[in-house]
């Protein structure tokens, strides 16, 4: 069993270029994350990671899955690691994509995104801050396409969406990176973390430095790391086909 975590912002869509790939092989789930894509988006306080991450291991029970491989791209991934640092027995294996929030630095768009009223404002949704808000995450300018993003605007101006994003991100992300004492945190929580894992970064992402593979790889019992060229934050998007390669490979070794 696979379960397909998207990062923040994201939703189901970020993965229509793997499902079929991994799915020939796998079973595959793949959800909308609490707040974002199609799920509910409360207006509580029920957005910090852990909480994402209880939530994700809520669906899985719902779903009758005692134990998964997860993939998780940006923020999936940090909630995939936290799955595997609640319920180590839950999580067969890991597969990072950029997983956000393992050091501290990130993009200067996502930290002023924190500071109010500001973020309301560069997080409005339109098709203008939708592109905006999208472009930096690719290396190559024909992502995103026009299609991409009126699909992704949908979701952006949904009843609830754009708070829901904004408490994500203020969870785990402040005006200086994202938050010293949670990234330390999950850093000593790594060495624990005895589950084969994977890590896939673009070598030219601008949302969240792909240095932070190293990180990783240092703490994590069994880890290997894998670095696409000419790629940005989404690998699964931009280069799809060795994503899929290199995930159905690292899959088949520790079968």
């Amino acid at each position: 069993m696979l379960v397909l975590l998207a990062g923040i912002g994201c939703s189901v869509l970020e993965w229509r270029c793997n499902m079929a790939a991994l799915a020939a092989q796998h079973r595959v789930l793949a959800f909308d994350m609490l707040g974002h894509g199609l799920t509910d988006k409360p207006d509580k306080d029920c957005y910090r990671i852990a909480d994402l991450a209880r939530f994700t291991l809520g669906f899985l029970s719902a779903q009758g899955v005692d134990s998964a491989h997860l993939v998780g791209n940006s923020l999936g991934g940090r909630i995939a690691l936290e799955c595997a640092r609640l319920a180590p027995a839950r999580v067969k294996s890991l597969v990072l994509a950029a997983p956000a929030g393992v050091g501290r630095e990130t993009a200067l768009g996502m930290r002023l995104a924190t500071v109010p009223l500001l973020g309301e404002l560069i997080t409005r949704p339109s098709r203008m801050t939708t592109r905006a808000l999208w472009r930096p995450a690719f290396h190559d300018p024909s992502f995103p396409t026009r299609e991409f993003i009126e699909a992704r605007y949908a979701l952006a101006a949904a009843p609830g969406a754009q708070q829901a994003l904004l408490r994500t991100l203020r969870g785990f992300v402040s005006l200086a990176g994202f938050r010293r004492g949670q990234a330390a945190a999950l850093q000593a929580a790594l060495p624990a973390m005895k589950q084969p894992s994977l890590i896939i970064w673009g070598r030219n992402d601008r949302l969240v430095p792909a240095d932070h593979a190293r990180i990783l790889e240092k703490g994590l019992p069994c880890a290997q790391v894998v670095v696409f060229d000419d790629c940005g934050h989404f690998p699964q998007v931009e280069q799809a086909q060795r994503f899929n390669e290199v995930v159905v490979g690292f899959l088949e070794s520790i079968d």
